[in-house]
């Protein structure tokens, strides 16, 4: 993986209000076919200091399934390890996934490569769960396949 491929979908978020609708529709369109997601959105307060502990507890596993973690969160950021969006994609990723304005739990949405809702969680990110849901989608399977052939 070279460092382009790493970086690629921070760099088209950013620009992708520069670039208006060259991009395929959506916000999430950058990162499809190259990352899984998970989709927050968190009240004010300690929620985001838990994320992103539990974020960096996981890096490893995170970056294996390669995993990005999107801030859908109203108003300012909350999570700074988190790709954070312009204000139009945020709120057309609200309506996307449904997030209700003024929540008062964390919610958390898996979204596949593919760029389907796979899982929702509220209250407490719980991601071992998900970690053996997504090594169970054909996607994952193939990639962990993969793996295995370029090490033999």
């Amino acid at each position: 993986m070279n460092i382009f491929s790493y970086f690629r979908p921070v760099i088209v978020a950013t620009l992708s209000p520069v670039w208006g609708n060259s991009i395929a529709a959506g916000p999430l369109a950058a990162f499809r076919d190259v990352n899984r997601l998970v989709v927050v959105s968190l009240p004010q307060g300690r929620a985001a200091e838990k994320v992103a502990a539990a974020w960096f507890l996981h890096r490893v596993k995170i970056d294996e399934r390669d995993l990005k973690i999107i801030d859908a969160s109203e108003g300012a950021q909350r999570v700074a390890t988190g790709v954070r969006l312009s204000p139009e994609q945020i709120i057309a990723l609200r309506q996307q996934f449904k997030l209700a304005a003024g929540e008062l739990r964390p919610v958390f949405i898996l979204v596949g490569k593919d760029g389907g809702e796979k899982a929702r969680q509220d209250g407490t990110l719980d991601l071992e769960n998900w970690f053996a849901l997504i090594d169970q989608m054909p996607t994952r399977r193939q990639e962990i396949q993969n793996q295995r052939k370029k090490s033999d």
